[in-house]
């Protein structure tokens, strides 16, 4: 009988949860089953890397950005605010790169113009295209960008 390695399988599942969700977001016919599951699956994902030894800050940020997004794409602005707002706290507590720190203000701003919020959804789009100019490659930047612009 092989030995179960709980971290490892958090690991595993952590990646495969995160990676769910990606096909149903970009979905245009996506059913409210659909919309259950990337959501499910974006919770799986966090709660696994919270488990995970390769678990970290980073992840973690990552991760509450990943529920802020299937939260605004499922037209929910409270918890998608909930969980940018989560992001942008460990981004600034354990003072992560500026592109992690960016997406948070990308995650909020999605969640204002969700809730219809203009004014919010303008202050973290500004947010975010400050902290763009901080980061040093260049696809990366550009892939933030392109994001910011379908808000």
């Amino acid at each position: 009988m092989t030995e179960f390695d709980a971290r490892a399988a958090h690991h595993r599942f952590a990646v495969e949860c995160f990676n769910g969700p990606w096909d149903l977001l970009e979905k245009e016919d996506r059913s409210e089953d659909d919309t259950a599951e990337m959501i499910h699956m974006a919770h799986a994902s966090l709660w696994h890397w919270r488990r995970s030894e390769q678990g970290d800050p980073q992840h973690f940020a990552v991760g509450a950005w990943q529920l802020s997004r299937v939260y605004a794409v499922a037209g929910r602005p409270d918890q998608a605010r909930r969980y940018g707002e989560e992001s942008l706290m460990l981004c600034s507590q354990h003072e992560l790169a500026a592109f992690y720190l960016a997406y948070a203000y990308e995650a909020l701003a999605r969640a204002a113009a969700v809730a219809g919020d203009k004014t919010e959804r303008e202050r973290h789009l500004g947010a975010a295209g400050a902290v763009a100019k901080r980061i040093e490659d260049e696809s990366d930047r550009e892939a933030l960008l392109d994001d910011l612009a379908t808000i």
